[in-house]
């Protein structure tokens, strides 16, 4: 073999080596389609109130187009007669332990510091993103905790504005919509 290729394919390994097992199994863990219910505090009720909506969800994490970022489209049963649709495309970057939101162009929108991935086991786990966004159009602290396991998943949202303490802004609970496949005893 000439050296020029043996050079090409020790890099190649290199790098391979050096990805974290969470860059693959994460994304891996979560592609699929799942289905459960969204809860969220009902903000058209006054600031003390703890009411919380609960509206059914389905949810289907895949590859977005040829990236290593996914793609979570989002369909919410908002009435009698009215679903609502949202698309949100996720990076996660396991090596600088960073979940990030894109916007449409693909530039960053969020950006979280995961805290919990070397602790995944075949991409199942909890995990913590810790970051800033807004709460109300005011400026917040948002913690939001992955639980991630074989057939469900619970996404859940807290945020707190100025020295208050963290409090529930939403949570998803979804199971996959296949069940998975029985083995014998």
């Amino acid at each position: 073999m000439p050296r020029t290729l043996l050079a090409i394919l020790f890099c190649l390994s290199l790098q391979t080596a050096a990805q974290p097992p969470a860059a693959t199994e994460l994304p891996n863990a979560l592609r699929g389609s799942w289905a459960g219910i969204l809860e969220y505090r009902d903000y058209s009720e006054p600031a003390t109130s703890t009411k919380r909506v609960k509206l059914p969800t389905w949810l289907t994490i895949q590859r977005a187009g040829t990236s290593n970022d996914l793609a979570f489209y989002y369909l919410y049963d908002d009435g009698p007669t009215k679903t609502v649709t949202e698309v949100s495309t996720v990076r996660i970057d396991a090596a600088a332990n960073r979940y990030s939101i894109l916007d449409k162009a693909g530039k960053v929108e969020d950006s979280y510091e995961i805290v919990g991935l070397a602790d995944l086991r075949q991409g199942r786990g909890v995990l913590t993103l810790t970051g800033t966004g807004t709460e109300n159009n005011a400026p917040a602290s948002v913690r939001t905790t992955l639980r991630v396991g074989r057939n469900i998943l619970e996404i859940i949202r807290e945020t707190a504005v100025a020295d208050q303490p963290f409090t529930f802004r939403h949570a998803y609970t979804f199971v996959r919509q296949s069940p998975p496949t029985a083995t014998a005893r």
